[in-house]
């Protein structure tokens, strides 16, 4: 073979691992003495669909806030002194739940809760919290309300409270799935009790939203909405750029990023410190393999990451830190079509030559969702919060909502 040959294949072999670098299996580590714990917060509903999290009563420790799709009603979970014993939980009523989360919408001091509802129930509904602290605990006390202009809309999947146009206190940034799928937010007015007040605004088509975070994606000090949205023509990680206070109810311009021919799912964004690329991406590509998106010179480049052979078949939430302490950022993830699987790993030190992967949850658990990172016995390390929805049999009991505690002190 000639040497312009030579140099040509050599040219397009760097160019295809600068641009999309495919990472295959890396390295499985098991260790006995590193094994994490399971500990049940909750398995006492049905299809426990989602963890959020918020310091509800301001007493400096972690509360948790939890759908059961199947069971038909959402729960805010207070921490106990000891987090591997009971938690207490507020219960309110929202039936085909997919998304709740609390925020306090009318400025009382007392956080209220949000749920979104698919199935033939389809609405958003402000659970009103009442303004007094023991009564904040009694269910009985809290007052539901629908947002009338959601209802019957379409199948509302996630949200985000969020201060859209500096008027009246937190609206709310609001997605659903097809039909009538789109993301759009909620104008609260200035009675935010009165529910038909409550005003729309379309801000794009979409398929099935998956997630949303708000940042200034264009560095013009204005936060713009970054999404996955998981099916149909607008598929993909993008971004939609705030226009301002003139336009904020007009649809926003769409950017995107990528996996645009593939099913994104639940996403995480970081910066590393070690880089000066700014805000970096990953993404699970429901069957391909993590995506992770690195800024370059305006123009987004990406490496593809292979799931492992030990966990699941489908990916589904992924969180980037440093969880065993050592000043690398490791990648933690959960996963759907998990029988006789691990549904959470961990892929430690992840950006490095020496990763390796770390099973967290061993093979109980089928369907895995949203992760949260948080240190929930305060020994200085993170700890893994989840929900599990489906038991091997099929049914919806699961492991129901719980935390894995972690061995690395």
């Amino acid at each position: 073979m000639g040497a312009f040959k030579w140099f040509l294949l050599g040219t397009l072999f760097i160019t295809f691992f600068r641009i999309n670098n495919v990472l295959g299996q890396v390295n499985f580590k098991s260790d006995p003495a590193l094994a994490w714990q399971r500990h049940t917060i909750d398995n006492t509903s049905l299809g426990a669909d989602g963890t959020k999290f918020a310091d509800v009563n301001k007493d400096g420790r972690v509360d948790l806030i939890v759908g059961w799709e199947e069971g038909g009603v959402s729960r805010i979970y207070i921490q106990p002194l000891n987090p591997k014993e009971k938690w207490p939980f507020i219960e309110l009523p929202s039936p085909d739940v997919e998304d709740a989360f609390v925020a306090d919408l009318n400025a009382d001091g007392f956080l209220d809760l949000i749920t979104f509802s698919e199935g033939s129930h389809q609405r958003v509904t402000v659970h009103w919290a009442p303004a007094d602290a023991q009564d904040y605990l009694l269910s009985e006390n809290w007052e539901s309300k629908d947002v009338p202009i959601t209802i019957g809309k379409t199948k509302w999947m996630f949200g985000r409270p969020f201060d859209v146009d500096g008027k009246n206190g937190l609206d709310l940034i609001i997605g659903s799935k097809t039909p009538n799928g789109v993301l759009g937010w909620l104008e609260i007015p200035e009675e935010p009790m009165k529910m038909e007040d409550w005003k729309f605004h379309k801000l794009s088509s979409a398929g099935w939203i998956m997630s949303i975070a708000l940042m200034d994606m264009n560095d013009d000090n204005k936060p713009d909405i970054v999404i996955t949205d998981r099916k149909g023509a607008l598929r993909g990680l993008r971004w939609l750029e705030n226009p301002g206070h003139d336009a904020l109810a007009m649809e926003w311009t769409n950017h995107f990023i990528g996996v645009h021919e593939g099913e994104p799912m639940f996403m995480d964004h970081f910066e590393n410190s070690n880089s000066s690329n700014g805000i970096e991406f990953i993404v699970p590509d429901l069957y391909q393999g993590w995506v992770h998106f690195i800024k370059n010179d305006k123009v987004w480049e990406n490496r593809k990451i292979s799931y492992p052979k030990i966990g699941g078949r489908r990916g589904k939430s992924v969180k980037i830190a440093d969880i065993n302490k050592d000043g690398e950022l490791d990648l933690v993830a959960s996963f759907e079509e998990a029988l006789d699987r691990s549904g959470v790993i961990a892929m430690m030190s992840f950006q490095s030559d020496s990763s390796y992967f770390m099973d967290i949850s061993g093979k109980e658990g089928v369907k895995y969702d949203f992760l949260l990172l948080k240190d929930l016995d305060g020994d200085g390390d993170l700890d893994v919060i989840t929900s599990e929805e489906t038991a091997a049999d099929g049914s919806k009991k699961g492991l129901g909502v719980i935390w894995y505690e972690n061995p690395i002190k």
